[in-house]
């Protein structure tokens, strides 16, 4: 059985040939770039210098030795420009804080203030990012503080129409790779869209998130016309998305939205369904409707009381499955959820146990996350978000070789 059969097997929530594995493949399943330098010497593997195709989580391009060896099922189909409007072409050599030489797009200017800090503008000269002096990954320069008065509120159309539809070339560039990799690959195919999804709370309309939750209490009304021009406008752009890559791809992304905390959600799961999972279900249903991909939300945090709502919006998989945060308890979730959403993730702990632990630890966190999610198929095998910088190589050995051993269907 290929890469592809096996994924397409687990999204089915049927049983494979072992549980497939995700490293690598997705915008939240990626490797940072510095990560992946120390992994390809621990290996003796030339992957130096790395491309940076993602500049916000700084994540490495996988090589195809690399992915090789970590048995990764997943490739995948990048877009053009994937933060702040770089282009990923031109590519120019950069140091990053740890003093790793990697490529980052030519049009990459950051700017370091008097404070030693990064900053990222756009052409009006507002600052978006910011990496401190010994950071490792930037940072939304946004501000995170309440409106002293009343909440400005912005025009839902005004809104919808600055929301960026895809290009001409950026399609053209989409379909071309994506039929190359469906044709001259065995992997499965992601769709790292996001593009005019339903982004992050606090970036609506231009909100602060302090302004947004406030807005979520007190004026339901209009966040429903946000999240409905935000809606309107995914739909247009998923219309242009999969006219181009429909066939050939096996899963999309579609938000990126964290709704949880380690203690809890960010606000009551009845406002979630009142006001997100109707537009949720909008974008969920046009996909299904239009092709044969499953569609992945990704949410950080404990968000238990909300997996139930992504249910009936028609979320096909959830990521990261944050299962270090309250209520998430591994067990619980396949009794209470499986069959009906897909777990992509929760195969291991990148807070405690990945990065802290000996890898004999690692190899039985990971033997515990395959017997219990894995059984009737729904999982893919992904840690709990990106694999970060510090990480031992053998840790993430001992990770690989434990799926492989004890992700052989039938489950013992």
């Amino acid at each position: 059985m290929n890469s592809r059969e096996r994924v397409r097997k687990a999204i089915n929530h049927e049983e494979a040939d072992r549980v497939p594995i995700d490293i690598g493949g997705t915008k939240v399943t990626g490797v940072h770039v510095d990560h992946y330098v120390a992994l390809g010497r621990y290996l003796g593997l030339d992957v130096e210098p790395p491309k940076v195709y993602e500049q916000f989580q700084m994540l490495a391009r996988l090589d195809d030795a690399v992915r090789s060896w970590l048995h990764s099922d997943v490739i995948e189909l990048e877009n053009p420009v994937e933060s702040w409007g770089l282009e990923n072409k031109d590519w120019k050599l950069w140091q990053t804080h740890a003093g790793t030489t990697v490529l980052m797009p030519g049009e990459y200017r950051p700017v370091k203030d008097a404070q030693g800090y990064l900053r990222l503008y756009d052409s009006r000269g507002v600052s978006l990012a910011v990496m401190g002096p010994t950071s490792l990954y930037y940072d939304r320069d946004c501000p995170t503080e309440m409106s002293s008065d009343d909440i400005p509120r912005a025009d839902p159309e005004a809104w919808k129409q600055s929301i960026p539809l895809y290009t001409e070339p950026e399609l053209q560039q989409l379909q071309t790779r994506a039929r190359f990799l469906h044709e001259n690959t065995e992997y499965s195919v992601h769709g790292g869209f996001l593009k005019g999804g339903l982004g992050t709370n606090g970036l609506f309309a231009g909100h602060t998130i302090g302004d947004w939750l406030c807005l979520l209490a007190l004026d339901e009304d209009y966040v429903s016309s946000i999240l409905s021009a935000t809606a309107e406008r995914a739909v247009e752009n998923l219309r242009l998305y999969l006219q181009a890559v429909g066939p050939y791809i096996d899963t999309i992304l579609l938000s990126g939205t964290d709704f949880g905390t380690q203690r809890g959600e960010l606000f009551n799961p009845e406002l979630f369904a009142r006001l997100y999972v109707p537009h949720y279900r909008r974008i969920n249903d046009y996909v299904h409707a239009h092709c044969q991909a499953k569609t992945m939300f990704h949410s950080c945090g404990s968000i238990w009381h909300l997996i139930e709502h992504f249910i009936a919006a028609g979320v096909d998989i959830l990521n990261p499955v944050q299962t270090s945060t309250a209520r998430m308890e591994p067990a619980q979730l396949k009794e209470r959820f499986g069959g009906r959403i897909v777990f992509w993730g929760g195969g291991a702990d990148t807070q405690r146990v990945l990065p802290h632990g000996t890898p004999q630890e690692v190899a039985a966190h990971v033997s515990d996350r395959v017997r219990t999610f894995a059984p009737g198929g729904g999982f893919v095998f992904a840690t709990v978000h990106n694999l970060q910088y510090g990480v031992p190589p053998q840790n993430v050995e001992a990770m690989i070789q434990t799926v492989l051993q004890r992700g052989k269907y039938p489950i013992s």
